[in-house]
C-alpha cells in the first residue's frame, strides 16, 4: 500500500520549465508526476533525471490518442496510433512504470458507433504483444468520446481482447456527464489499473476544484475499498487560487475518508 498516494499530470503544474514544475510538486507533496509520452531520446532522458533529482515517480503515461484515432476507418491513422501507443509505452519502461492511458479512438458524424468499436478493437489489439513484450498495461480511458459509454460496454470492450494486458484507466470526473463514479468503480473492479480524478459541476457543465464539484468523494472511496484499490490518484486539474497546496490537502481529505 502507498503512504502518499498524491499524483498529478505533468501538463497541470504550475511553472515555465519542467524543472520548476517538478520542484512545485515536491514542494506541495505529490509523490508522482504522470507525463506525457515522449519520442525524443534527450527530452526523455532530461525527464528522466527530474523523477531522479526530485525523488518523485512516474505511476503512468498519458498516450495520444485523439489527432490520429484508434476508431478510424483509414488504416493509416490506425497505425500512426498504434505507434503513438507504442511511444508512450517505450516512455514507460524508460521511466519505470508499467500503465499507458489508452484513449480508444472517438464516435463522431463520420465514424459510426460499431465501426468505431471494430477499429478500435484492431488498433489496441494490434499493439498487445509490444505491450506484452515491454510489460506495460493498456488502460483504457473513460473519455468524452461518444464511446463505452456504460460500464457495461466499458468491461465488455476491455474483456473482449482476453488478455491481461488490457486494462481500464478510471476517470472519476468524467463519467459525471452520464453516470456515477461509484457505480463504474465496482463494476469495472480489478480492471482498474490507475486513477485520474478532477471536479465537475453538472450544472453549468464546469470544471471545478475537488472538493466544490458534484462528486461524492465517500462513495467514490468507499467504492475504492470495495475493489482493492489502493495505488496512484492522480489529478488532471489546474490549482485554484489557493495554488498547489490547496489541491494536495483537497487530496489528502479524499484520501482519508
Amino acid at each position: 500500500m502507498l503512504v502518499n498516494r498524491k499524483s498529478i499530470y505533468l501538463g497541470c503544474l504550475p511553472g515555465a520549465t519542467d524543472e520548476e514544475r517538478f520542484a512545485n510538486a515536491a514542494e506541495a507533496g505529490f509523490a508522482a508526476i504522470e507525463p506525457p509520452a515522449i519520442e525524443d531520446a534527450d527530452a526523455l532522458a532530461a525527464l528522466k533525471a527530474l523523477y531522479v533529482k526530485y525523488n518523485i515517480v512516474c505511476p503512468s503515461v498519458m498516450s495520444s490518442g485523439w489527432g490520429f484515432p484508434a476508431s478510424s476507418p483509414d488504416p493509416e491513422v490506425r497505425a500512426k496510433c498504434a505507434e503513438n501507443y507504442k511511444i508512450a509505452i517505450r516512455t514507460a519502461v524508460a521511466l519505470g512504470t508499467d500503465t499507458i492511458l489508452v484513449v480508444p479512438g472517438v464516435v463522431n458524424e463520420a465514424i459510426p458507433y460499431e465501426t468505431a468499436w471494430e477499429n478500435a478493437r484492431l488498433t489496441v489489439a494490434s499493439v498487445i504483444p509490444y505491450a506484452a513484450e515491454m510489460g506495460v498495461y493498456l488502460a483504457i480511458e473513460n473519455v468524452w468520446n461518444k464511446f463505452l459509454l456504460s460500464s457495461r460496454e466499458m468491461t465488455e470492450f476491455i474483456d473482449s481482447f482476453d488478455s491481461e494486458w488490457v486494462k481500464a484507466y478510471f476517470d472519476v470526473g468524467n463519467i459525471l456527464l452520464y453516470g456515477f463514479p461509484q457505480h463504474w468503480i465496482v463494476a469495472l473492479g480489478a480492471r482498474i489499473k490507475k486513477i485520474h480524478i478532477k471536479g465537475f459541476k453538472r450544472d453549468g457543465m464546469q470544471w471545478t476544484s475537488l472538493l466544490k464539484g458534484d462528486v461524492n468523494w465517500q462513495a467514490v472511496m468507499d467504492a475504492f475499498k470495495t475493489i482493492g484499490y489502493d495505488g496512484w490518484i492522480t489529478a488532471e486539474l489546474g490549482a485554484d487560487e489557493r495554488g498547489l497546496k490547496g489541491m494536495a490537502d483537497d487530496m489528502d481529505y479524499i484520501l482519508s475518508l
